[in-house]
């Protein structure tokens, strides 16, 4: 009795519910194709990619070889009112006021006597400022910005993205907020043709700032707030809720606009956009990834025929404090952007190894074949 009653109180086994169902797509056994891979079917599929890599290449080789550049260095440029210094000495003395920003009439322009000789007047041209030694790509540097304030969504920046540069000393809060705001480029770049031997007389060539920012940066990331009327009547871009930069002579509000005082990004120099939106800020806020690089500066809307010309400079950013140097690059553009070698180098190196790859395993296949399913190739242990 004792055991009919223990063999009945055992508990029947559950169903097992989460067991898959027994098709093939269920348990893996669909057909697949299982390709054996064979020196007459691996090497031609190698010397193709070889051939079509090593197309792609030339292609991208050539149109960069099209574009026309010519480069000048401006860093120790000397200055139209003392031959004897530079404008980077007369920055470099802080006792001289140069980089006073309260002092807007101390200016050192310099000037850049060039001759062109690549045809520029065949295709269309842009201008670049190029620096050197420069990280934008510093962790700190990088993160010192407010998005929501360049967006026109808030006022103030926050405090724990743009230290060091939150708040002014009265304690208004910077607009823009961060370090890459207030270390925006300052100097001003015109170009002159020259019509005479000596450049006496001399033609301005015009150039434009309209264009030389991302589409999308222009239409979603930098926007002015809201306001029914001048942008510096918006209430948080009063001087008595907000300060400028210290690095900036003007505030944000009159960022591209032509004023009485010293603007370096008014249309008088090309400069597009007003505010958040003004396209010089926009390109210098995207940062660059290495501390060598180059950013646009203008297009230049008439052709540059061989000749001379002259760079009028108004020289405002110090860079041999760092150690740094700075340049003007004029430049044509292709297909592919501009004047870099590098990705239709990288395919012509990566098709020539492929090409030998095929040659080296070709010659090794004729001289020492090695056959499917040879049982010589196989390893027999003796059973113990």
């Amino acid at each position: 009795g004792l055991e009919h009653i223990t063999m009945s109180t055992k508990e029947e086994p559950k169903p097992k519910v989460n067991k898959p169902g027994n098709y093939p797509f269920r348990q893996q056994t669909l057909p697949a194709w299982k390709p054996i891979l064979t020196p007459r079917t691996v090497l031609p599929t190698f010397a193709v990619f070889g051939i079509i890599f090593l197309a792609i290449g030339i292609a991208l080789f050539v149109a960069a070889n099209g574009v026309v550049e010519q480069q000048w260095d401006y860093t120790n440029c000397k200055s139209t009112t003392n031959s004897s210094l530079t404008c980077a000495d007369l920055l470099a003395d802080r006792s001289l006021g140069y980089t006073n920003t309260s002092n807007l009439g101390q200016r050192c322009r310099c000037e850049i006597p060039v001759s062109l000789t690549s045809s520029f007047d065949t295709q269309s041209t842009s201008l670049f400022y190029a620096l050197t030694n420069f990280y934008q790509n510093h962790r700190r540097y990088v993160s010192s910005r407010w998005d929501p304030q360049l967006s026109g969504d808030v006022i103030a920046g926050d405090s724990s993205t743009c230290d060091p540069l939150y708040k002014a000393p009265n304690g208004l809060p910077y607009t823009p907020c961060g370090l890459i705001a207030n270390s925006l480029f300052n100097d001003t770049i015109q170009l002159f043709r020259c019509d005479d031997p000596t450049c006496t007389n001399r033609t301005r060539v015009p150039l434009s700032g309209s264009g030389i920012s991302w589409p999308s940066d222009r239409k979603v990331k930098f926007r002015n707030p809201t306001t029914p009327g001048q942008l510096c009547s918006y209430p948080g871009w009063l001087n008595t809720s907000a300060a400028r930069p210290p690095s900036w002579p003007v505030d944000v509000c009159v960022l591209g606009f032509n004023v009485s005082t010293y603007n370096p990004w008014s249309p008088r120099f090309g400069s597009s956009g007003y505010g958040y939106e003004n396209e010089d800020f926009i390109v210098w806020m995207r940062t660059a990834a290495l501390p060598d690089f180059r950013k646009l500066y203008r297009y230049v809307q008439a052709p540059l025929y061989d000749g001379k010309y002259v760079f009028a400079i108004d020289y405002n950013y110090p860079v041999t404090s760092f150690e740094g140097t700075k340049s003007i690059i004029l430049s044509t553009s292709s297909w592919i952007g501009g004047h870099n070698i590098f990705l239709g180098t990288c395919y012509i190196v990566v098709a020539c190894v492929s090409i030998a790859v095929v040659i080296f395993f070709a010659v090794l296949q004729h001289y020492k074949p090695r056959h499917i399913s040879d049982d010589k190739f196989l390893r027999w242990e003796r059973e113990h």
